[in-house]
């Protein structure tokens, strides 16, 4: 099993909280984007919902000439307040909330280091911004995570507007959130990231509402072809066969999938 059930649960309350507290635009990314958009087809076809996320990543956009009035007044700096008030603490970009393991129950950071590892969920959200604003570390200490390619749902508009837990919330095109996946893969330092990655791109080809020809033509309008070739055949074969028994498919069916990108 790639995540606990537990983990799941937690993220997923901890998004509702996030959410019902945002009120400008922003941009669910990541795993839990792609649950939102491929779990109806998903779960139509198989009877079972597809796999959740444990970390919460939330797109930003952020103009590199605004004052840093404006950055404060921003809602990724909302965000982070957010976050800090719930008692989350940074660690490098990432803000992380400790819980017991088996309970759920919120840990202080004093508490967490008692306990051994196994017995702790460490909850990370990730706000990421599309730029890098140049007084952002001296207005919050930290440089975010930059990922250009949300700069195709803020300005270019690749996007829908969905209702989630009260609030109006982005969600990417497939294509783009294929994309940010395609680009992610290669870099992880953790592999349960890169396996849970691979299911996903396959789940965007073919459980989205879009076909699959339409997507990879999609992709190719943003994404150079050499790209997606190099990363999609770099996946091995025991990696491919973790993903499909991670979200219970076949191992022949994801590897067909997965072939018409490369």
């Amino acid at each position: 099993m790639l995540y606990e059930p537990k983990q799941i649960e937690i993220s997923e309350n901890h998004l509702e909280k996030i959410f019902r507290q945002l009120k400008g635009d922003f941009c669910l990314i990541g795993g839990w984007a792609t649950y939102q958009i491929v779990n109806k087809n998903f779960e139509e076809s198989n009877g079972r919902k597809y796999i959740g996320s444990k970390d919460i990543d939330i797109g930003f956009h952020i103009d590199e000439r605004w004052s840093e009035e404006q950055l404060k007044t921003s809602e990724f700096y909302n965000m982070i307040n957010i976050l800090e008030k719930k008692g989350f603490i940074s660690v490098g970009f990432r803000l992380v909330k400790n819980f017991d393991f088996e309970t759920g129950i919120e840990l202080t950071v004093d508490e967490a280091a008692t306990r051994p590892l196994h017995e702790v969920f460490q909850l990370y959200v990730d706000p990421i911004v599309d730029h890098i604003h140049p007084k952002i570390k001296d207005i919050l200490g930290f440089i975010p995570i930059d990922e250009p390619l949300l700069a195709y749902v803020f300005k270019k508009n690749l996007c829908t507007q969905v209702k989630m837990y009260g609030s109006r919330v982005l969600l990417p095109e497939p294509h783009v959130l294929l994309a940010m996946k395609l680009n992610a893969a290669p870099k992880r330092d953790k592999e349960y990231k890169k396996i849970k990655d691979i299911a996903d791109i396959f789940a965007l080809l073919w459980f989205s509402d879009i076909r699959i020809d339409r997507i990879k033509a999609n992709l190719l309008s943003i994404y150079p072809e050499d790209k997606v070739r190099k990363t999609v055949d770099g996946f091995t074969r025991d990696e491919v066969g973790r993903a499909s028994e991670a979200i219970g498919m076949r191992s022949a069916e994801v590897r067909r999938v997965l072939a018409e990108l490369s």
